[in-house]
């Protein structure tokens, strides 16, 4: 298992809207005008009725501006919401995609040491974990030193 700790914060931008889920195209419209800005986004959460991007903390106030305004455009789009001080982790290996509950005892992991998972973003070889900023050394040092699969 590979485990990376990012050295700095990052932000969440959270778009609601009642149509966010199944509006063709959202995506990447949100996406280009961060990309024009030249703003890296780290992860993706989409739910049904929201989509938040992860992006450095530095960039908050671009991609705020930019966001903003692909909101204040769209009827069906509604608030633009930001949390701060967040952390990311990432704990990638084989063992996501051939062992069950691996996800579990991550989880398990961070819970036993007192730490909240904010956002979590898996795919078949890796998870993207979003945690307090405060949180993350602890967590980069619990899940290093318990995690076994």
């Amino acid at each position: 298992m590979d485990l990376k700790l990012y050295k700095r914060p990052v932000c969440s931008l959270s778009i609601t809207g009642e149509r966010v889920r199944v509006t063709p195209g959202i995506i990447a419209k949100f996406s280009s005008a961060l990309s024009a800005r030249m703003i890296n986004i780290y992860c993706i959460s989409m739910g049904e009725y929201s989509v938040s991007f992860f992006v450095d903390e530095a960039d908050m106030g671009k991609a705020r501006d930019a966001l903003e305004e692909i909101v204040s455009k769209t009827a069906s789009l509604g608030a633009l919401s930001i949390i701060k001080n967040l952390g990311m982790v990432t704990v990638t290996g084989t063992e996501f995609m051939n062992k069950p509950g691996v996800i579990a005892k991550l989880a398990g992991v961070l819970a036993e040491n007192g730490i909240n998972i904010v956002s979590i973003s898996t795919s078949f070889d890796s998870a993207v974990l979003i945690l307090k900023w405060e949180d993350c050394k602890r967590a980069y040092e619990a899940i290093g030193k318990d995690f076994r699969v």
